[in-house]
C-alpha cells in the first residue's frame, strides 16, 4: 500500500511545485516506507510513496508510458487475470506488478477500466497528449482521496495532512459539517469537516485540467447489480462460501507474508478459517486483549487459535495505553472520532509491523453486508411495532435488543427506553434509515457548541442531503437494505475504515485487506432474502450457518457483541483527567480554538472527576471521546510534523518539462 499526492495547475514555477511536491510526500512515508519517487510536467507534478508487496523490485512509482502516467494507491488483486486478457490484446508487460496493469488496462479501455478493477484503490492518471488528469477511487471508499483547491491549483493527496505542508495554508473546519460529522459519525456526499476539502466519492472518477475539473462519472453504485436472491438458506449459503473462498484467494496474494485480525467474533474467524484453508503453512495472527474484563474478549481469540494452529500475539491494553496513544492516533484519524476503538488498532499494528508483517486480512464490512449492527435490529423492531403502534406487546422486544447489555433487561428501565423508541416510530422509514437514532443521540452535541457557532439539529436538511446520494432504486428496496446502503455510505468508508482500518493499520505501514468487500460478495449479499442476514434479532443469521462446524462453538453461538475500548475511563485517573486530557480540555484550550462552550465541558467533566460510575452510558463516552479528539484535531491543523524525505531513497525522478525523461533506480 501507498501514499500519494499530485498539484495540478496554479502560478507556482517549476522548482516551486517540485518543492512542494515533495513536501506533501514527506507527510505520506509511514503509508509507504520503501521508496519515494515524483513526475513533474509543465503544468503536474505527482509524488508516491511506496510499500513493496508485489513484485519487490519493480513496480515503482510514478510509472509511465508513452501517453499515460500513474501514480496509484493500492492493489489490484486479480491483476494476473487482467494481465492475462490485455496479453490477448497485444500488450507487453514489464513488470510483474499490479501497477502496470492498472496502467495498461487504462490505456486500453480508458475509464472503463476501473469496472475491471477488484481491489481498493486511488489513482491519479495523467495524459500527457491531452494534458487531462484523471482521479478515481475503489467501489466502497476503502482508499482515501482527498481534493484541495487552493491558490489558484488543484491538490491531491491520500491524507489530509499533506495539504498543511503548503505555504500559507492552514485547514479549519467548517462548524456545520462538523456538527453533521458529530451527528452521523461523517458527513454526508464528497464533503469533510474542513472548509474547502472535499473527498473522491467512492466508485467515482473525476476529470481535471490546469484549469479546473472538466467532467467524471460514477462507474459502480452499490445495489446497482438488481441481483436476486437465492431461494433457501442452503443456496445462499454455497454462494457465499464460493465468493467468500475466492476473494480471501486473490487478497492472499501477495510476495511478502501475510498474517490476520483476529478479534474474537465471528468474522474475524471465518476469514481466519479461510486463510488457513489457502494457506496450509502456519501464519501470523494478532489480537488486542484488554486488561478490563468488559472488553476482553481473548477466550474467544484463543479458541480460534486452537483450531486453526496460528502463530498468535495477543496485544495487552489498558487504560493507561489508550491514554497515552490518543494525541498520536488523532494525527492519522484526521477528524474528530466517536470512540478511542480505533487506538488498540494503531498500537497493534505497529507490533505487526514490528514482527516483519505488511500485509494483514481483517472482517471489516460483515457487518454492513450480513446485518450486523444495532441499527438493524432497532430498525426490524420499529417496523414490527409500527404496523401496531397501540400494542403492548411489541415494545416488549425492546427487552431482547441488546443481550450483552445489563440495563435492557432491567424492568425497571424497561419504561424509560419504551419512551425513548416510540419517539421514532414515525421516523424510522424515511431516507435516513438507522441513521435517524444515531442523530437522535448525538442531537446532544449541540449544546456544547460555542455559542459563537449556533449550530442546528435540522433534520429535513439532512434528509434532502441524503437524498442527493441515493441511487433512483433506492425505494424499491427493503427497510434493512436501504440501511445497508446507508451504513456502507457514511459509518464503512467516512468513519470505520478511515479510523479502524486504512488510516490504522498505514500508520504503521502495515496494508489491511477485506475480503468481505469484495465486490462481488457485497453485491451478492445485497439482495440476499432479508431473513438469511437477520433472522429474528440473530445477526448475521446466514455467516454462523455457513461456517458454524468451522469455528468453535464459543464463537458461534455467543452473542454479537460490538468491538469497543474503554473511553472515558481511559482518561480519568486517580480522580481526575490524565494530564494530557486537561490540557485540551482546559478552559485555555477551549478558547483557543473556539468550537465548544467552556462552562458545559466543565461541567461535563467534573461530572466524573470525583468518582467514575460502574456503568457509563454511550452519551457520556461519545462526549468525552469527541469533544477531546476534536480539541486534538484542531491541535495537529496548528502543528503539523515535519518530516525530511531520505534522498538516498528516491527511487523514481521524472522531469518531463522539457520533453525528456529521467529516473532514478
Amino acid at each position: 500500500m501507498c501514499g500519494v499526492s499530485g498539484i495540478l495547475g496554479g502560478h507556482l514555477d517549476g522548482p516551486s511545485r517540485e518543492r512542494a511536491i515533495c513536501s506533501m510526500v514527506s507527510t505520506l512515508t509511514h503509508r509507504g516506507p520503501d521508496g519515494w519517487g515524483i513526475y513533474c510536467s509543465g503544468e503536474l507534478a505527482l509524488g508516491h510513496t511506496r510499500l513493496s508487496i508485489v513484485d519487490l523490485q519493480g513496480g515503482h512509482q510514478p510509472m509511465m508510458s508513452d501517453r499515460f502516467v500513474i501514480c496509484y494507491n493500492g492493489e489490484i488483486y486479480n491483476h494476473i487475470e487482467l494481465r492475462q486478457e490485455l496479453e490477448k490484446k497485444g500488450v507487453t508487460f514489464e513488470t510483474t506488478c499490479d501497477t502496470e496493469v492498472a496502467l495498461k488496462a487504462f490505456e486500453v479501455y480508458g475509464t472503463d477500466a476501473f469496472s475491471l478493477f477488484n481491489g481498493q484503490f486511488a489513482m491519479l492518471i495523467w495524459d500527457r497528449q491531452k494534458k487531462e488528469l484523471v482521479v478515481a477511487r475503489d467501489r466502497y471508499g476503502i482508499r482515501p482521496l482527498y481534493v484541495l483547491q487552493y491558490g489558484g491549483a488543484f491538490y491531491f493527496s491520500s491524507e489530509i495532512k499533506a495539504f498543511d505542508t503548503l505555504e500559507g495554508y492552514r485547514r479549519t473546519m467548517d462548524m456545520q459539517a462538523l456538527f453533521e460529522h458529530a451527528l452521523l459519525w461523517n458527513t454526508m456526499g464528497d464533503s469533510t469537516v474542513y472548509n474547502g476539502i472535499r473527498s473522491v466519492s467512492s466508485g467515482t472518477f473525476e476529470r481535471f485540467t490546469a484549469q479546473g475539473r472538466v467532467g467524471g462519472g460514477r462507474y459502480y453504485e452499490i445495489g446497482e447489480s438488481c441481483g436476486a436472491s437465492p431461494e433457501t438458506l442452503e443456496e445462499a449459503g454455497e454462494l457465499l462460501e464460493s465468493l467468500l473462498l475466492d476473494s480471501v484467494r486473490l487478497r492472499l496474494r501477495s510476495d511478502v507474508p501475510v498474517g490476520a485480525y483476529l478479534s474474537g467474533g465471528i468474522d474475524s474467524s471465518v476469514i481466519t478459517h479461510l486463510t488457513s484453508v489457502w494457506n496450509r503453512e502456519k501464519f501470523k495472527t494478532f489480537s488486542v486483549a484488554f486488561e478490563d474484563a468488559e472488553f476482553d474478549e481473548s477466550f474467544f481469540q484463543r479458541e480460534m487459535v486452537s483450531r486453526i494452529n496460528s502463530d498468535h500475539l495477543a496485544l495487552q491494553v489498558g487504560y493507561s495505553h489508550i491514554n497515552e496513544h490518543f494525541l498520536d492516533a488523532v494525527y492519522h484519524f484526521e477528524r474528530p472520532v466517536f470512540r478511542t476503538a480505533g487506538v488498540p488498532l494503531f498500537m497493534l499494528s505497529e507490533k505487526v509491523r514490528e514482527h516483519g508483517i505488511k500485509v494483514v486480512l481483517t472482517g471489516e464490512g460483515a457487518d454492513e453486508i450480513l446485518c450486523g449492527y444495532d441499527s438493524f435490529k432497532e430498525l426490524k423492531l420499529l417496523e414490527f411495532w409500527g404496523r401496531d403502534p397501540s400494542s403492548t406487546m411489541r415494545p416488549l422486544l425492546i427487552k431482547k435488543l441488546y443481550p450483552h447489555l445489563r440495563h435492557y433487561s432491567n424492568p425497571r428501565q424497561y419504561g424509560l427506553m419504551k419512551m425513548y423508541y416510540e419517539g421514532f416510530l414515525g421516523e424510522y422509514d424515511n431516507e435516513l434509515t438507522g441513521l435517524n437514532i444515531r442523530a437522535g443521540n448525538n442531537r446532544i452535541l449541540a449544546k456544547y457548541f460555542h455559542k459563537d457557532h449556533p449550530v442546528t439539529f435540522e433534520k429535513e436538511r439532512l434528509i434532502e442531503t441524503a437524498r442527493q446520494v441515493l441511487p433512483d432504486n433506492f425505494s424499491s428496496w427493503t427497510l434493512l437494505q436501504k440501511n445497508q446502503f446507508m451504513e456502507m455510505k457514511t459509518l464503512l468508508s467516512g468513519y470505520l475504515l478511515s479510523s479502524q482500518g486504512d488510516r490504522m493499520s498505514l500508520a504503521h505501514s502495515v496494508e489491511g485487506r477485506y475480503p468481505f468487500l469484495d465486490h462481488r460478495v457485497v453485491e451478492a449479499l445485497f439482495y440476499f432474502k432479508d431473513r438469511f442476514k437477520l433472522r429474528g434479532f440473530s445477526q448475521k443469521y446466514l455467516l454462523g450457518k455457513t461456517y458454524g462446524h468451522h469455528l468453535p462453538d464459543a464463537i458461534v453461538n455467543r452473542p454479537k457483541k460490538p468491538y469497543t475500548a474503554p473511553d472515558l475511563k481511559s482518561f480519568f485517573h486517580g480522580g481526575g483527567l490524565s494530564e494530557q486530557a486537561a490540557h485540551f480540555l482546559s478552559p485555555e484550550m477551549l478558547r483557543e480554538y473556539g468550537v465548544f462552550d467552556e462552562t458545559m465541558v466543565e461541567r461535563l467533566v467534573n461530572k466524573f472527576n470525583r468518582q467514575i460510575p460502574a456503568e457509563i452510558g454511550y452519551r457520556d463516552n461519545m462526549l468525552i471521546t469527541f469533544i477531546l479528539s476534536c480539541q486534538m484535531t484542531h491541535h495537529w491543523a496548528g502543528h503539523p510534523k515535519k518530516d525530511l524525505l531520505d534522498p538516498a531513497s528516491m527511487t523514481v525522478r521524472i522531469d518531463d518539462r522539457q520533453g525528456t525523461t529521467g529516473a532514478v533506480g
